[in-house]
């Protein structure tokens, strides 16, 4: 085995992700690791006795390592706790009391929080909720540390009313948070301040904080600063945000590898001169790996930062070891590591995207740097640094495709500058951050840093700007993304070392992406439906067949509306036409009437369904009577009240009742 822990930590990652499939208890994975570790204590003693044993103490390896993965995700699954609250909620208000660990990104009416559970009705519980705290009836915000009690009904998180949106509800059952406390009208209080460590690394993080407003630094520089510096993302407005973006630059507001593969470059520069003395080799990797992991406990140890000082933490080691270490085996390592710890970091976007542009790098970059060379070492920086982003930009393509659907054609652009721009930017900070350490004046290095973050926010904004060479759209599922994958292994594969059987195997991938293309487009075509969209205060109807739809609608630009583009993405599909909504539509067999906020429905034939839109005043016990429809729908645009009476009276006169902002779209298969 060339690559021992990455071949392991491979099955690892394989259990992980069949256990978030079956969801296994405790006992069952515990005694199924326990049974395995008997085959493979047996061949692994026949292994040294006799060679053809070899082979299957490997198999009994690898079989051992799935179900270790199959366990560790089970063990730390939170339902199979059971201290965990959701193990015994009731229909009803709770009293819950918990502290305040991290704040997340607040919306337009609330700010959000994550709040440490400790008790439920004055019994000791562990987990984890989501805070809804309403800006409007608000006191004050949260702070880290705050015990907060509250008497409110713990609800599931809201899942996507519409196909194909993003899915907030399952993002954060990956952070494992599985409900939510709205706080408003006085339900809750603040009743004391716990200042454990998250409280007193969010008071450090807060005087920083201070001392960078006072040297009167604009808002969206010192945002972008706090993203870099302290893991604080929370705070940037939706415009830079989308600038970096579409710049191809988003990685660079996340601490991630790349920063911290700076700041590991810059200490051990730094404190080279330590290695003159007398184990100076020895002492130096572990005060490195102190340094980095004192710069994550003050970021905020978002997963992002832990993957990376992880992953740091054994290049470290393996460059300070007097052997021969493989590059391999050391993210293997790593990846092991961090899995074993939080095995939900696997479903972590950046997670994903963070190691495969490492193992790209590591990979690919090789082989463009054989390419050419220059004598100049300006010209070959900025060429290092090019070969470097494509690299690392062909490894997480698939990724980015199937979690953004758009490809920011100038990101090489973007990171000639930036990256240099970056390791400037980090450089000074930390400067600063030693002198203020030392009661060193920082004002200029301040200074410095605001104009080097300016001039990287203009810079980003410019390229953001140049919108033609940035495609948005694009239809990328999870077939495409695993067999463009297998496609780009198997073509490395083979740059890396031109094979018969290599080339053979790569073409059989790449026909494998050909076919999920054709077969993905086939499958989107074959499956023709009507669909009732769920859109707050407006009436969106549409028609798929043969993967053009047909809209119905009486809004303006309603082609740009999201939850049609992110439809249209999903099903490989473009618009057809957009048709002004009228009272009666006839979807094949399906008689639908559509009655607006005019309340009139006066019709000569009997529909099968009857949507209501716009808060028309009707009787409908007298609707019911005169068309007995199949069911009776209301969409997104009706006042609630209104849909709450509707409802009582379809529940009286026992006719199904469905409303879009409740049960979410309506779907009628048309096939």
């Amino acid at each position: 085995m060339k690559f021992p822990t990455l071949n392991i930590t491979l099955c690892v990652v394989l259990g992980i992700l069949a256990s978030n499939e079956v969801k296994p208890d405790i006992n069952s994975a515990c005694l199924l690791v326990s049974l395995l570790f008997i085959p493979f204590l047996l061949f692994f003693w026949l292994s040294n006795k006799k060679a053809i044993f070899r082979f299957y103490f490997g198999l009994s390896a690898y079989l051992l390592s799935f179900f270790v993965g199959f366990m560790v995700y089970s063990l730390h699954f939170k339902h199979n706790q059971p201290l965990h609250y959701s193990n015994e909620l009731k229909n009803e208000k709770s009293l819950v009391g918990g502290v305040i660990s991290e704040k997340i990104r607040p919306n337009k009416f609330t700010h959000k929080y994550f709040l440490e559970v400790e008790t439920v009705d004055k019994i000791d519980k562990t987990g984890k909720l989501l805070i809804l705290l309403s800006k409007k009836d608000a006191k004050k915000e949260f702070q880290i540390g705050d015990v907060i009690l509250a008497y409110a009904f713990v609800k599931p998180i809201i899942r996507p009313h519409n196909p194909y949106q993003f899915d907030y509800a399952a993002h954060l059952e990956k952070k494992d948070v599985f409900h939510q406390l709205y706080l408003e009208d006085n339900n809750y209080s603040v009743v004391s301040c716990e200042k454990n460590l998250y409280y007193k690394l969010e008071q450090i993080r807060n005087v920083i904080v201070t001392k960078l407003e006072n040297a009167n630094i604009s808002s969206n520089r010192l945002e972008i600063i706090k993203a870099l510096f302290l893991g604080q993302r929370q705070d940037i407005d939706q415009e830079t945000n989308n600038q970096y973006s579409q710049a191809g630059a988003i990685h660079i507001l996340a601490i991630s590898g790349l920063h911290i593969g700076i700041l590991l470059f810059f200490f051990k520069t730094l404190l080279k001169p330590l290695e003159r003395f007398r184990y100076g080799k020895i002492i130096l990797p572990f005060l490195l790996i102190f340094i980095l992991w004192s710069f994550a406990l003050l970021s905020g140890l978002s997963a992002s930062v832990v993957r990376a000082v992880t992953m740091f933490s054994f290049i470290t080691i393996g460059m300070y070891m007097r052997r021969e270490t493989n590059i391999y085996n050391t993210l293997g390592s790593s990846i092991l590591l961090i899995l074993l710890i939080r095995p939900n970091f696997l479903f972590d976007v950046g997670f994903q995207l963070s190691y495969c542009a490492v193992f790209s790098i590591v990979t690919i970059q090789p082989l463009f740097a054989k390419l050419w060379k220059s004598s100049n070492k300006i010209i070959q920086y900025f060429y290092d640094i090019l070969t470097v982003s494509f690299a690392a930009q062909i490894g997480v393509l698939p990724l980015s495709l199937y979690y953004f659907h758009q490809f920011p054609g100038l990101f090489f652009l973007t990171n000639l500058v930036v990256i240099p721009l970056l390791t400037l930017i980090l450089v000074c900070g930390m400067i600063a951050l030693l002198f203020a350490v030392m009661r060193i004046p920082t004002e200029i290095f301040i200074h410095l840093l605001s104009f080097l973050v300016g001039l990287m926010n203009r810079y980003v904004a410019f390229i953001s700007s140049l919108e033609k060479f940035i495609i948005k759209g694009i239809p990328f599922n999870l077939t495409l993304l695993f067999s463009s994958l297998l496609a780009l292994i198997g073509i490395v594969l083979w740059f890396k070392k031109p094979k018969f059987n290599r080339i053979l195997i790569a073409l059989i991938f790449i026909l494998l992406f050909q076919l999920s293309i054709i077969g993905s487009l086939e499958y989107h075509k074959s499956n023709d439906e009507f669909i009732i969209f769920q859109y707050p205060k407006q009436t969106i109807l549409a028609k798929k067949t043969n993967n053009s739809l047909t809209i119905f609608s009486n809004e303006k630009d309603i082609a740009d509306n999201y939850v049609l583009k992110n439809y249209l993405q999903a099903n490989f599909g473009q618009i057809g036409s957009v048709t002004k909504l009228k009272n009666i539509l006839q979807i094949n067999d399906t008689k639908i009437l559509v009655i607006d906020k005019g309340g009139i429905y006066s019709i000569p034939i009997k529909p099968n369904i009857v949507l209501l839109t716009q808060s028309p005043k009707i009787n409908l016990e007298r609707l019911i009577g005169e068309l007995n429809p199949a069911i009776i729908i209301a969409d997104g645009s009706n006042y609630k009240y209104l849909v709450e009476n509707w409802q009582q009276t379809c529940l009286q006169k026992n006719i199904p009742f469905h409303s879009t902002s409740e049960k979410g779209y309506y779907k009628i298969e048309l096939n």
